[in-house]
């Protein structure tokens, strides 16, 4: 079976992937102390265990692939997930490119595409538990073309990796605006499109992935669905005392942390980044300024400020220090 890295949204997902340590080799089971939980992968219509899939966690309704998979299904199915604190998770179960299966968010009683529909699994301190079957099913596919005139670009159900690192498993659009998905399971997905005549938006024209209009996955050849793009609305962003080597705009969702605008910007930082990003939103804005991370209004994504977008009018941001909170 074909393995494809992940790659994706690492700065949401890797804190909670990623192993005790002790005296810089990896802990054993027993004696890892995380809260984790545990289940089973199996065929939705036979039961029989499935191997070799990838399950990993996300604090509920944020998302973001790691880099690589961090617990693969064993022979019988068995699984287990760790987590370095207490909260509530999702899980997302990822067959390899080349599986017969299609990817899910883990539902109550089998898979969906929308992670507001997923099984909200509340973890304390050091807790184990088990969690029913994770049931797959087989994977389908989403053909459709974007417009107008949106160019080419990319579509997936991830937003884009704010360290600029390419996602694999983004789909490429075609100049006629033609796409096809086909790692999917069979159910209804927020898209996230981005071309180059049009910014980052969720189906239905949104900035928000948990408001997005869900696009059916087919089992066999779909009919394939047509998808009018919005024009965005220009955001300049001032940075005060710049960094010296350059470094990279991000504007996330103020919901979901999504991004959903990225820039460059390289040494010298001689004039204030511009970018499209799609009206009818709130965003926080980061600034991964050199060897330091700065927020906008504030210390982290929790106490920063958030900003409106308005629908094609200009907005102009002046990052302010974390002392500008209010």
């Amino acid at each position: 079976m074909h393995r494809v890295p992940l790659r994706g949204l690492a700065t949401l997902v890797v804190p909670l992937l990623v192993a005790a340590m002790a005296a810089g080799a990896p802990a054993s089971a027993a004696d890892r102390s995380d809260p984790s939980v545990s289940t089973r992968v199996v065929d939705g219509v036979t039961g029989n265990p499935v191997r070799d899939i990838c399950v990993f966690a996300t604090p509920v309704l944020t998302f973001g692939f790691p880099d690589t998979c961090p617990q693969r299904s064993d022979a019988a199915g068995r699984v287990t997930v760790t987590v370095p604190e207490p909260g509530s998770y999702n899980l997302f179960a990822l067959p390899d490119s080349g599986s017969p299966y299609g990817a899910q968010w883990v539902g109550p009683d089998g898979g969906t595409g929308a992670q507001q529909a997923a099984r909200r699994i509340t973890l304390a301190v050091g807790e184990s538990k088990s969690s029913p079957a994770i049931k797959l099913d087989r994977r389908a596919v989403i053909t459709g073309q974007v417009g107008p005139a949106a160019g080419e670009g990319t579509v997936g159900i991830v937003g884009p990796d704010p360290y600029g690192r390419h996602d694999p498993r983004h789909s490429p659009i075609a100049a006629d605006g033609t796409f096809r998905i086909d790692w999917l399971g069979p159910y209804g997905w927020p898209l996230l499109f981005r071309t180059v005549h049009r910014p980052y938006q969720w189906s239905g024209n949104f900035g928000n992935r948990l408001l997005a209009d869900l696009v059916p996955a087919t089992v066999g050849e779909p009919v394939p669905g047509h998808h009018h793009l919005e024009q965005g609305a220009l955001v300049t962003v001032s940075v005060p005392d710049p960094p010296p080597v350059g470094g990279r705009l991000v504007i996330r969702n103020a919901v979901t942390r999504d991004p959903v605008g990225v820039v460059d910007r390289t040494n010298p930082w001689t004039f204030a980044p511009v970018m499209e990003i799609l009206g009818g939103q709130q965003v926080k804005i980061q600034c991964l300024c050199g060897d330091t991370v700065r927020w906008h209004g504030g210390s982290d994504f929790a106490d920063a400020t958030p900003v409106v977008i308005r629908t094609h009018q200009p907005t102009v941001i002046v990052l302010a220090a974390p002392s500008a909170a209010g």
